[in-house]
């Protein structure tokens, strides 16, 4: 029987440095300690207005004919960047399934070259659309 997992509760960061530092905890983080109340409502509005499949539809469509997309996050985590002038979060797509950290790295670099970055990936109960893979990113972009 799997294990329950616990959301964690996070800490506003005041530099990247505190962000970075909170990579390994932003996966299984509630949603309350990344989006503001506003943004959540709206993305739960969101999510109860279209169906599952919609979703999928509508990342599939963003996504287009590229088997691997950069995309600027729809439903970024500002409550967590809230200090942080200049970072912007984005998600990677995937339809070719899971991608190695290798791959993820590349294609992350060819888009933001010389910026500071970090990414990873949430646990499969934070994803909103588990049947594409997909990590966030976040870029400083300033």
């Amino acid at each position: 029987m799997d294990q329950p997992v616990e959301l964690l509760e996070l800490s506003i960061p005041n530099t990247w440095e505190e962000l970075v530092a909170l990579k390994d905890k932003l996966p299984c983080s509630v949603p309350e300690a990344t989006r503001y109340p506003d943004d959540l409502a709206f993305y739960d509005l969101y999510t109860k207005t279209f169906s599952r499949d919609q979703r999928l539809q509508i990342v599939k469509t963003l996504i287009g004919d590229n088997d691997i997309k950069i995309i600027r996050n729809n439903f970024p985590y500002l409550f967590i960047t809230q200090n942080l002038l200049g970072v912007q979060h984005y998600c990677l797509w995937s339809k070719i399934g899971p991608l190695s950290a290798e791959i993820v790295e590349a294609e992350i670099k060819k888009q933001f070259s010389n910026k500071d970055y970090f990414w990873f990936e949430n646990i499969e109960i934070t994803k909103s659309i588990p049947e594409i893979w997909h990590c966030q990113i976040f870029v400083k972009e300033n």
